[in-house]
């Protein structure tokens, strides 16, 4: 019986330090939830206020700016900066997670490029007495924190490493963290032009997404590139400039003003070619022109004969011209180059000799030819 109730014991004293640990993963669990919600909301405000002082509506304290805890961005009549806005870029009520009052946050402004660069760390508590539970707590947060972002991956404001040196541009693999840096969580957020989720009015970023301004016009655009086709309702009008319309141009009304003469004699795409025996041209895309009823057209002029290629040898040059074939939606292209050849034979009986010239057409297959080559849709 004795031995029975030592068994007993153990396994109740092991089911309640299983117990335990468990409730203790649970809390640390939801403290980095809690956290990485806390820490991504800071993060949004400090993309508020560097975009205040990249627009000169705020201006930097100090440069490099250093600011512990929360309460710097929260409004002025609760703590916040006196130049906050009245709303603040975190509200009053934002209390941050249990670990905000220990943010460290050095904001840093290279007034050469209007660069701006926030970085805010703190070091997660400690729990068990394995260093490496300290480096998975950190991770968790940051994980939590990156899990709020509302932006797309390929253009985040900010980002999160775990046990990574304060300086870090990248994140540490778990094989190369040092013992300092274990449980540290690390908050980087910039005004890099390829991170920003506003379409800039200095072009220092790129849209890549389609534009729509809900039916709205766009007024006082100076230059318009367009690749496709251009659909014009209500008409066009070019009084000044240059207007390069290459993929097609459909409108019930169009007013084109001084293109000069070119516009009744039509315009061709000239290209020059050498440098082979034969070349694939292709045909232009005619099913928008003159209404669909418009064909491709090409126009081929030999500007130089060139020299005689392999096996081609003449006297005098004879013919030189371009055969033009349809091969599918393409033109192929061959130039002819023919010499005339002189030879001599004789022959001799007693005192007589006789000579005769003799006179064939040979191939000349000449590769650095030059041709014209011009087409359009007729």
């Amino acid at each position: 019986m004795l031995i029975g109730v030592v068994l007993a014991t153990a396994l109740v004293a092991m089911a309640l330090a299983t117990y335990f640990k468990w409730q203790q993963t649970q809390y640390y669990n939801d403290l980095a939830n809690q956290e990485g919600a806390a820490l991504a909301q800071y993060g949004v405000g400090i993309r508020g206020f560097i975009a205040a002082v990249q627009g000169g509506s705020q201006t930097l304290p100090g440069n490099p700016y250093t600011v512990a805890g929360i309460n710097w961005l929260k409004p002025p009549s609760c703590g916040g900066l006196a130049a906050n806005p009245v709303q603040g870029y975190v509200p009053c009520t934002f209390s941050g997670g249990p670990l905000a009052p220990s943010y460290s946050t050095t904001v840093t402004q290279v007034p050469a490029t209007n660069s701006i660069e926030s970085r805010t760390w703190f070091l997660v508590p400690m729990y068990g007495d394995n260093p490496a539970e300290r480096s998975t707590m950190a991770a968790k947060v940051a994980f939590a924190t990156l899990a709020q972002q509302t932006l797309p991956s390929n253009g985040t404001f900010l980002t999160a490493y775990s046990n990574s040196p304060i300086g870090s541009t990248a994140p540490v693999t778990v094989s190369a963290i040092n013992a300092a840096d274990r449980g540290r969580v690390l908050l980087i957020a910039n005004n890099s032009p390829s991170n920003d989720v506003f379409l800039r009015v200095d072009g220092t970023n790129q849209m890549l997404a389609d534009l729509n301004v809900g039916g709205h016009s766009i007024k006082n655009a100076k230059d318009i590139h367009a690749s496709g086709t251009v659909q014009i309702d209500n008409g066009l009008s070019v009084t000044a400039g240059t207007a390069d319309l290459r993929g097609g141009v459909i409108t019930p009304d169009v007013q084109v003003s001084s293109v000069g003469h070119m516009a009744s004699q039509a315009i061709y795409d000239a290209q020059v070619y050498t440098g082979q025996t034969s070349y694939t041209v292709p045909q232009p895309n005619c099913t928008q022109a003159n209404n669909g009823s418009s064909t491709p057209a090409i126009y081929v002029a030999m500007q130089g004969t060139g020299s005689a290629g392999a096996g081609g040898v003449g006297d005098a040059l004879y013919e030189a011209h371009v055969q033009v074939q349809v091969s599918g939606s393409n033109w192929v292209l061959t130039p002819v180059v023919e010499a005339t050849k002189f030879s001599l034979s004789g022959s001799s009986n007693g005192a007589v000799l006789s000579v005769n010239l003799n006179k064939t057409l040979t191939t000349i297959n000449p590769r650095d030819q030059t041709i014209l080559v011009m087409t359009k849709c007729k």
